[in-house]
């Protein structure tokens, strides 16, 4: 591999000196060529104002006081910054550098940023540069007279940004982790090295509604056990992680099978959400179909029937019509009567059940719902569906949902997914 360019980016101000200004720029002068002289860079970029150039010429002087050259275009260039207290203009003067010797250059440059002279608003605008371009940053530190390190006693200091680059990282965690990109929050926190932060615990967390947004509830509900709803990171949303805790558990564990099933279908609908909350709407209507037919699943297993396998005698038993019936034995195939969406609500309708008679009665809106969904590019057709479609038939569906069930409200509200507050606007980067 080919060795970067060694780049040294050095903020230049004007020195302190109460009794003379030349004097002043000399002694900085001496400070720049001392860190120069154990930085040892292949090239070097001095942001500086007008006023501070001559600093410059007296750091040439020195150079040649050693019998080596200093050759502005070969060795080194001056950036002059028109507003050296103007914090975007500096911090955009440095990006611009970066980009330019890093980001699109053919050679590559390893960028040190010296951000120990110049104005309070240069040197923090290089901090902030570096820190958000993840370059090494440096300062000079030694014995200080009149506010310049003493010549002879300067050391160079890494600033070691791990911490903040950490805690950075963790807050794009929790916005990706409210934007339901749970992949990319897991990827983030795979680098982040502080100790002081719980990242098994937040590992735990995305892996799970990773797996709990694909359906894998065992596996979802493996990795929120293992949460520890009193770590730090979590506090904010503890209540909300114990209502979906609640919800999982009963998906994995409870012996009522109508009562998964409609936790299920409430997992499902708040799916079809997030879906469309990403603009996804054909996917999202896609899971609102499903969900639309579980509705009717759900409904027709109290009556002990199963829309794969229908057995038309607990249909006389419930005094379904002969016509009815008929009608089904008809599509018999290989000894079982197999029935889909529609056909299902039909049925709940010759059952007399309230969900079969919504459907009779919305059924014409229903028909046209459904043939968009069939036309979709997600189903069988080469259409895009909109948000006007999705609002549509999700509130079909969620009606008959409240109808399948009384306490469907406490099922949506348990299975929609914690988020955190994102009280800082660091948070929205």
């Amino acid at each position: 591999m080919k060795r970067k360019i060694k780049t040294l980016f050095v903020t230049v101000g004007t020195g302190v000196n109460p009794n003379s200004e030349e004097v002043a720029a000399k002694n900085l002068a001496k400070g720049i060529y001392s860190s120069i002289q154990k930085i040892y860079p292949d090239y070097i970029v001095f942001f500086c104002s007008d006023l501070s150039t001559r600093t410059i010429d007296y750091i040439t002087e020195l150079f040649e006081a050693d019998d080596d050259e200093f050759i502005e275009g070969q060795d080194y260039e001056i950036v002059v910054l028109d507003q050296i207290d103007n914090f975007n203009s500096c911090f955009e003067a440095f990006e611009l550098k970066i980009w330019e010797l890093d980001l699109l250059a053919e050679e590559k440059h390893e960028i040190i940023m010296d951000y120990t002279s110049g104005t309070k608003t240069m040197s923090a605008a290089m901090a902030c540069c570096g820190m958000f371009y993840s370059k090494d940053l440096i300062t000079i530190s030694g014995d200080r007279r009149n506010g310049v390190v003493s010549t002879g006693t300067e050391s160079i200091q890494y600033q070691n940004l791990y911490k903040v680059y950490d805690k950075f990282a963790l807050m794009r965690v929790r916005n990706y982790f409210n934007a339901n990109r749970f992949y990319t929050a897991s990827e983030i926190l795979e680098n982040v090295v502080d100790e002081s932060i719980n990242t098994e615990n937040m590992m735990n967390l995305v892996k799970g509604y990773f797996l709990w947004d694909n359906m894998e509830f065992e596996e979802a509900y493996e990795h929120l056990t293992k949460l520890d709803l009193n770590g730090f990171e979590l506090s904010e949303i503890k209540d909300d992680l114990k209502f979906n805790l609640k919800a999982l558990g009963a998906i994995v564990r409870s012996p009522h099978e109508n009562l998964k099933n409609c936790y299920i279908l409430a997992s499902l609908i708040n799916n079809s959400i997030r879906r469309a909350e990403e603009y996804k709407y054909d996917d999202a209507i896609a899971r609102l179909y499903r969900a639309f037919e579980l509705i009717a699943q759900i409904r027709l297993s109290s009556y002990r029937l199963n829309s794969s396998d229908i057995d038309t005698d607990i249909l006389l038993e419930n005094n379904v019509s002969q016509e009815f019936i008929d009608g089904l034995e008809k599509t018999r195939d290989e000894g079982k009567i197999r029935i889909g969406l529609i056909k299902d609500f039909e049925l709940l309708d010759a059952l007399d059940d309230d969900l079969g008679k919504y459907f009779a009665e919305n059924r014409n809106r229903i028909n046209n719902l459904t043939k968009k969904r069939n036309n979709s590019i997600l189903a069988h057709g080469l259409e895009s569906l909109d948000k006007e479609d999705f609002e549509e038939f999700e509130e079909v569906v969620e009606s008959l949902a409240r109808k399948l069930d009384k306490d469907m409200g406490k099922f949506l509200n348990q299975t929609r997914f914690a988020k955190f507050d994102l009280k800082l606007n660091m948070n929205k980067i």
